[in-house]
């Protein structure tokens, strides 16, 4: 199967053989460091802070700029991979439960804080800043 398999393809392969292929894609868009795929690696990423579901995926990208973002999404469209976006992991709703299936997009390197009104109560955050962060520099 090539790089360029159709939306369903992913349904067709086993687990084993979608993971190799979708590794060897990514791994031309990330460095090495920024890939984890074993189960000792995603397991830390099979929940988000609701622990009640789990579910290890094929993949965690760890992208450190929004170029790498791109060529991540880019990647697993071409491949009909669905892609889980993961900020800090500490959501309670499973917003970010990942996909048996699918490569978690973790997003927790982009963790500044860019803006903070307390008057107004708002901020202006990347998405991997955790609650507590802001409610510690407000």
């Amino acid at each position: 199967m090539t790089e360029t398999a159709t939306a369903d393809a992913p349904q067709t392969l086993q687990k084993e053989e979608l993971q190799t292929q979708v590794v060897q894609a990514l791994e031309r868009v990330l460095p090495r460091s920024a890939l984890l795929w074993t189960n000792e690696q995603t397991t830390p990423y099979e929940c988000d802070g609701l622990t009640a579901y789990r579910q290890r995926p094929l993949a965690v990208a760890l992208p450190e700029s929004y170029e790498q973002i791109q060529a991540v999404l880019q990647t697993c469209h071409r491949l009909g991979v669905p892609v889980v976006a993961r900020g800090a992991g500490t959501g309670l709703s499973g917003g970010a439960m990942p996909n048996e299936r699918g490569v978690t997009l973790s997003l927790a390197k982009f963790n500044r804080i860019l803006k903070i009104d307390p008057l107004a109560r708002t901020a202006q955050v990347q998405c991997g800043v955790r609650n507590l962060a802001i409610s510690e520099a407000a």
